[in-house]
């Protein structure tokens, strides 16, 4: 054999191999990016459907807002542009409580390439206050007189003075000291001088909040500065109302949110505010940026639910009298934080925060217990929202 042409043979087997080679990892190369890009499409549509998942989520919440809570879903998946589609179901979970669950499909629950699901809870905007107290107040001190009477446990910022035969049916704490004999206290008495308490943090309340969630129902402006029911069941709220409010005679004010009331509150001739049934067990807010007074029987009812359902009766008012109260079966719970509360003659109330208080004659206050830790709400046909932590992602395939 010529020795040159052995050695353009032996040449051409090594290039043969070597291109065999190249060949083979070229062809790796491409598989593995065949396999990136099919991670990549999978990962690109898996992306997709989790945010098709969240716009069913964002659905539900605003078609539960513009339905005031009547929404369970729609009959069939909606589609979002081009991408792909989505499926939502809503449950009933409580009164106010709602479940959400929302999948997203790319491109369609028919034929899915990729699909998620999200779980929420969902709630009507709401303010746990606790009212660890019968009664709680500031710096004004507590000063009962002749037959009145506190059902439940006091404290105060200040002293508790009494006279008569005025008695807590508690436990009656005071940073500064408890007049003695009266008011009789049937439970534990801790005050200067032997045994001083620290000033406790008074309940808060965002008066900003309320007045907003109000103002969400639109405006009242009353003629005269007055708006004046005095017969027929009327319902209010979530609503603000520029101007006085009175509500006399056989008038019923039901209401049904929040109601902010710019001038004084006066309910008296046997008339009612009352709140609507569906608040079940959960309260709302009444606030008004005057005085609040009841007269002849003019009353504030809760709901019959097991526990009650309490009106949370606000005022910014400063002044000593910015809480009076005159006669029996006000049923509801008063703030008056920078202001005073006055209860008079057979006047009777749930719970009370004022910075000063002052009972007269057989004035008595009963506490409910379930205010340890009420719930208030701006209704049926308040803001839903996602309850905080109840976020859930489902990987589906």
């Amino acid at each position: 054999m010529n020795l040159s042409n052995f050695i353009r043979g032996q040449v051409l087997i090594i290039a043969i191999v070597f291109f065999a080679v190249i060949l083979v990892l070229v062809a790796a190369l491409f598989s593995q990016v065949g396999i990136f890009l099919g991670f990549g499409s999978r990962g690109r549509m898996a992306e997709q459907a989790t945010a098709l998942a969240d716009a069913g989520v964002e659905r539900a919440l605003y078609m539960l807002n513009q339905t005031a809570g009547n929404y369970y879903g729609d009959l069939t998946e909606l589609p979002l542009g081009t991408t792909g589609t989505f499926f939502i179901t809503v449950v009933d979970k409580g009164q106010y409580l709602k479940g959400i669950v929302a999948t997203g499909y790319v491109p369609n629950s028919t034929n899915p390439k990729s699909q998620r699901t999200i779980k929420v809870d969902a709630i009507i905007d709401s303010a746990n206050i606790t009212f660890r107290y019968a009664v709680q107040v500031g710096t004004g001190g507590v000063e009962m007189e002749n037959s009145s009477t506190i059902n439940g446990n006091v404290y105060s910022n200040a002293g508790i003075t009494g006279s008569g035969t005025s008695t807590i049916n508690g436990d009656a704490y005071a940073v500064g000291t408890i007049s003695s004999p009266d008011p009789f206290v049937t439970g534990t008495k801790r005050a200067c001088p032997t045994d001083c308490q620290p000033a406790s943090q008074m309940p808060t309340i965002d008066y900003d909040f309320w007045k907003d969630k109000a103002d969400d129902g639109g405006e009242t402006n009353c003629a005269g500065g007055t708006c004046t029911y005095s017969s027929d069941t009327t319902n209010i709220g979530p609503r603000k109302i520029v101007g006085n409010l009175v509500v006399s005679n056989t008038a019923i004010i039901n209401i049904q949110g929040p109601i902010w009331v710019t001038g004084n509150v006066t309910v008296q001739n046997s008339a009612q505010i009352k709140l609507d049934s569906s608040f079940g067990s959960k309260g709302t807010v009444l606030i008004t940026d005057g005085k609040v007074s009841t007269a002849n029987s003019g009353t504030f009812v809760p709901t019959s639910a097991n526990p009650k359902g309490y009106i949370l009766v606000v005022t910014t008012s400063t002044l000593n009298d910015a809480v009076k109260i005159q006669n029996s079966g006000v049923n509801a719970v008063f703030y008056a934080l920078d202001g005073g509360a006055d209860l008079e003659n057979t006047a009777q109330v749930t719970a009370l925060v004022a910075k000063r208080l002052e009972l007269e004659n057989s004035a008595t206050l009963n506490y409910d217990t379930g205010l340890a830790n009420s719930s208030f709400t701006t209704g049926p046909g308040g803001s839903w929202g996602v309850k905080k932590g109840t976020y859930k992602f489902v990987a589906n395939p």
